[in-house]
């Protein structure tokens, strides 16, 4: 995945929850090395900042001089990395800010086994929640949703409805060129605020039948080619 896709797709937004691993030296002259999570600040294509809390002592007050930066986030369950340049720090009372210069290209962490491919910008997607933790209850009214990409594991949209993890979801859409419509089980995996009336939803499917992963492998693997 590169930068450019993370941002225009809304995969890193503001308050995304990262993580850094810092490596390098004290002003002791002994090794650094210190892991933490940060929340992302903003960012565009040259730069992005993250925020560190800390509660008594900042955690980089001794490091004097930095060997590489690890910066990682989650998304669907797949760990997405990328070494990165840091710009400039700014520390306030129980927090500090790193500025670092963005990456070209963000790494997953293990191989994917299945192809996730972007969708066309109008293609829709119809839901209704129907339980939580994959245990199913009644059904709430249907509401609607914009599909960002696909793969046999799950898929992403933008909807207005605000959304939590674990909630169990019936969806509904049909894959361009594909005549016939697709029906099945997903989980809420993620649920990031674009604005206060828009949502970008991670879903993993559940119970897929044979035939409709059969229809999404077909097409991820042709607009892959």
């Amino acid at each position: 995945m590169n930068w450019t896709y993370a941002l225009t797709q809304h995969i890193l937004v503001p308050r995304t929850e990262c993580k850094l691993i810092i490596v390098g030296e004290t002003v002791e002259g002994q090794p650094f090395c210190h892991e933490d999570r940060v929340f992302l600040e903003e960012a565009d294509l040259d730069a992005f900042s993250v925020s560190l809390e800390f509660e008594l002592v900042n955690p980089l007050d001794h490091l004097q001089r930095i060997s590489f930066i690890e910066f990682s986030f989650q998304d669907q369950g797949i760990v997405y990395y990328s070494f990165v340049s840091f710009k400039e720090l700014i520390t306030e009372n129980s927090s500090c800010v790193l500025k670092l210069l963005s990456p070209q290209e963000l790494y997953s962490y293990q191989n994917r086994r299945h192809h996730r491919r972007p969708l066309p910008s109008s293609t829709p997607i119809t839901c209704r929640v129907v339980g939580a933790r994959q245990r199913f209850y009644d059904e709430t009214p249907l509401f609607e949703g914009t599909m960002l990409e696909i793969s046999r594991s799950g898929t992403s949209m933008i909807t207005g409805q605000r959304l939590v993890q674990s909630l169990m979801l019936e969806i509904s859409f049909s894959l361009p060129d594909v005549q016939e419509p697709i029906t099945l089980s997903g989980e809420v995996r993620s649920s990031i605020p674009l604005s206060s009336e828009s949502f970008r939803v991670g879903i993993e499917f559940h119970d897929v039948p044979p035939q409709i992963l059969d229809l999404i492998d077909i097409y991820c693997e042709q607009t892959s080619s």
